[in-house]
């Protein structure tokens, strides 16, 4: 056994030793009395050899030490064990918090003090936890100011509700926000949880810009569709006003077709008979 073994095997049994002395001073104070105050015997012989009254009344009191001791041994091994274990949830707690990804932070509802903080929020602010904890939360965290606390002081819930967090630097990061209300070492805290969506708003941006764009294309293109009232015989075609307009005007006034004028072989023969022998190219006349 070393030394470092020795001294936790004492001091796990403190209060039993000590039970242990104060059984042998009381011994030896008794002694003292018969040997010096009432001159029964010399001390020595009070020490180790005195009357046989004396020795029940004295193993009495030293065994109600040694008693006490062990109870009181007890209690405190009790209350260190219990102290341990607390002490193994908070960490257990504190490593769970540090782990998740998003920030979470406890505040004091009344004094609006930063409680604590994890190390996911500490990142997002963007600087060390020293400087947060202990700071009130308003102008600092939140753009709100004191007294217009939207949950605090206007009892609004809040459940994955879009926010903005202020950093260190002064930047407001957007965020989804959760808050509720829990019971701490007597005292009603916020224990607020958030995430950074800034992806998703840039996102959300970048796709209100493209719908934008397709709805001003949309709106340049010019489409037909649905009957058209054409002439069987010189092919106009009437309007919705109840005007009659040749084929290519209509259409080139409805779509961004453009037209361009040519004449097909079969009117060269019937409009210019004369011309009917020239094959080169009848498409270009």
């Amino acid at each position: 056994m070393d030394c470092r073994d020795m001294y936790k095997m004492i001091v796990d049994r403190k209060m039993v030793l000590i039970g242990i002395g104060l059984g042998l001073l009381f011994w030896i104070i008794e002694a003292a009395i018969h040997a010096y105050i009432f001159f029964h015997n010399s001390f020595i012989t009070e020490i180790f050899t005195p009357d046989p009254h004396e020795v029940w009344m004295r193993l009495v009191v030293g065994c109600l030490f040694v008693l006490f001791g062990f109870y009181a041994q007890f209690i405190i091994n009790q209350r260190n064990q219990a102290k341990e274990r607390a002490n193994e949830s908070e960490n257990r707690l504190l490593t769970i918090l540090d782990t998740v990804q998003a920030g979470i932070i406890i505040i004091d509802l009344d004094t609006r003090l930063i409680v604590d903080a994890n190390k996911a929020a500490v990142e997002m602010i963007g600087t060390d936890r020293d400087r947060i904890v202990g700071r009130k939360c308003h102008n600092f965290l939140c753009p709100t100011e004191q007294g217009n606390c939207p949950i605090a002081d206007h009892g609004q819930p809040m459940d994955n509700a879009d926010r903005i967090l202020l950093t260190a630097q002064g930047k407001e990061t957007p965020i989804l926000k959760t808050v509720i209300t829990v019971r701490l070492s007597g005292r009603e805290h916020l224990l607020e949880s958030f995430l950074d969506i800034s992806d998703r708003k840039r996102a959300e941006k970048e796709r209100e810009k493209l719908i934008g764009e397709l709805q001003e294309a949309l709106a340049e293109v010019k489409t037909l569709s649905g009957l058209l009232p054409i002439c069987s015989s010189c092919k106009k075609i009437r309007d919705d006003k109840g005007y009659w307009s040749q084929i290519e005007t209509y259409i080139g006034e409805h779509s961004e077709a453009e037209f361009s004028h040519s004449i097909c072989p079969e009117c060269v023969k019937k409009l210019y008979p004369g011309l009917g022998s020239n094959k080169s190219n009848p498409d270009k006349l």
